[in-house]
């Protein structure tokens, strides 16, 4: 069972999603809801749940402000955020501060057992990596290396406090004890890298642990001086020379800057798996040195506002072109914009596909946003992958839009009957307001509904609306003004006129009747 936060600053929303799903059914346990992000921040503290649930905009203290504050107190929450069409700047945010899944607004029950799935799965890897770690604590008098690779993870992982002196560090790992450190990742392509394999290699004392940031990969921690001890790059070499012939291709071997000692062991830790990231995203097989990736940065960094006035002139005439459905001229600018993508951190890459895959969208009315999860995008870590996701993403927008153009009034009327069906409960909502909408003018998309559905729009709302009430005068003990208003008739006698004529009867006679069955 895990435990589950819901931060939200509208009540009846907060409300209902407490009830919104059967959680004990998923597995999961809410265990407290809290009303802004300042009170999120502090009950998440308190009851340190494994999910939280939060909306994104609230007073005060946003939810992803909350998120980035929790996650440096409690780094192993998973956070879905609620967000809307409108708010993608902050969902672009969001992939830096490593929120692992979103559900959009109005919040559809699939869409959230889909997050909640996804998001289970994390908590069990994560839960499967604490309890391993725990074994590991069972299992120190088997060998002073296992004690010292422990403390390494920890160290690594944020699982130890850093600031502790290098005695304390060192206390139960005495194996550890160096001088100076140099740091390995090795992030494999498309085979399982062998520990055995690593340690044979090598030869000298080393210490291996798992890289939770790319799946596969291992950092290897080199104490110096010691005895028969290598540098990183010669143990490099020395894996490198073994791994040639006989896998398919290179992994990428990140370098970090030799450490002073174990305080400064985890900046050398994040030089070295930024190297090795940067190496598996570029397809770079082989030694990449901090230094280099560094320098990589830099180039990028230096000619960025240039890059992005490009990428937006190209990501604008891919959307041309989409429009005019013209295939040919799409995958040309495709293939054009990810050839642009040099040097640029693979985060920044993923968050400049993640925004233009949201730009598309708008041209399917989101339709296309929803035929795969943009987390599959964000998990990936290399390029050509990414890439390969954006042209098949591309191209169920071109068949979207290819289906809008030979069936653009049916299109429209399933769109206003959705915009109806989505929003009936406003009272602003009407025929002017939906032709906005679908870009014709009133007259025109009153003459097309009733074509194609036999009702003009006004009275397709009413339906829409006398069903709905109907349905909760039977099912519930709402006020009739309660119900009224929910669905976006505010005048309270023309509802019941309304009513009467629909079913013979008054609201609050028809409710009284249901409730004596």
């Amino acid at each position: 069972m895990f435990s589950l936060m819901i931060v939200e600053d509208e009540r009846w929303e907060r409300e209902g999603l407490v009830e919104f799903l059967d959680w004990q059914a998923l597995g999961i346990e809410v265990i407290g809801t809290a009303f802004d992000g300042l009170d999120g921040f502090e009950k998440a503290l308190t009851l340190r749940p494994d999910i939280i649930i939060t909306d994104i905009r609230m007073p005060g203290m946003n939810g992803l402000e909350m998120a980035g504050r929790i996650r440096e107190q409690l780094p192993d929450v998973r956070f879905v955020v609620l967000t809307g069409y409108n708010e993608f700047d902050y969902t672009r945010e969001a992939i830096f501060l490593h929120v692992d899944d979103y559900v959009l607004k109005p919040v559809e029950e699939e869409d959230m057992r889909n997050a909640m799935a996804r998001v289970l799965k994390e908590c069990e890897l994560s839960r499967s990596r604490r309890q391993d770690n725990e074994r590991l604590l069972d299992m120190l008098q088997f060998g002073a290396r296992m004690a010292a690779e422990k403390r390494l993870a920890e160290l690594l992982h944020n699982r130890i406090d850093e600031e502790q002196s290098e005695q304390e560090l060192l206390a139960g790992a005495e194996e550890l004890r160096a001088d100076s450190y140099d740091v390995l990742v090795i992030a494999p392509t498309d085979s399982v890298i062998r520990e055995e394999t690593v340690r044979r290699q090598i030869g000298s004392p080393c210490f291996l642990i798992s890289c939770e940031e790319i799946p596969g990969a291992t950092a290897v921690i080199l104490p110096n001086p010691g005895p028969e001890t290598v540098s990183s790059e010669t143990a490099a070499d020395l894996l490198i020379k073994e791994w040639r012939d006989v896998l398919p291709s290179l992994p990428a071997i990140g370098i970090g800057m030799t450490a002073g000692g174990l305080s400064m062991l985890k900046e050398s830790y994040r030089q070295a798996l930024n190297a090795a990231k940067y190496g598996l995203f570029y397809g770079h097989g082989g030694v990449i040195t901090a230094e280099w990736e560094k320098k990589a940065r830099l180039r990028f960094s230096k000619q960025v506002g240039k890059f992005l006035a490009a990428w937006h002139e190209m990501s604008r005439q891919l959307r041309l072109h989409l429009l005019a459905l013209q295939e040919k001229e799409v995958q040309m600018q495709l293939e054009a914009m990810i050839k642009s993508i040099t040097d640029a951190p693979g985060a920044y890459v993923a968050a400049l596909l993640k925004a233009l895959i949201i730009e598309l969208s708008v041209l399917a009315d989101g339709e296309g946003g929803n035929k795969g999860s943009i987390q599959q995008l964000l998990a990936m870590n290399r390029l050509p992958d990414m890439h390969d996701y954006v042209r098949n993403y591309i191209s169920d927008i071109m068949h979207l839009l290819e289906e809008k153009k030979k069936n653009k009034d049916k299109y429209i009327i399933d769109k206003v009957i959705r915009l109806i069906d989505e929003r009936y409960g406003s009272g602003e909502l009407s025929l002017t307001v939906l032709a906005d909408e679908v870009f014709v003018s009133p007259n025109h998309l009153n003459t097309m509904f009733k074509k194609i559905t036999g009702r003009t729009v006004h009275q397709y709302l009413a339906d829409i609306r006398m069903s709905k009430a109907e349905e909760l005068l039977r099912t519930t003990k709402l006020k009739v003004s309660e119900i009224a208003g929910s669905i976006g008739m505010s005048n309270i006698s023309y509802f019941c006129s309304i009513f009467k004529q629909e079913f013979g009867m008054s609201p609050g006679e028809y409710q009284e009747l249901m409730q004596r069955q």
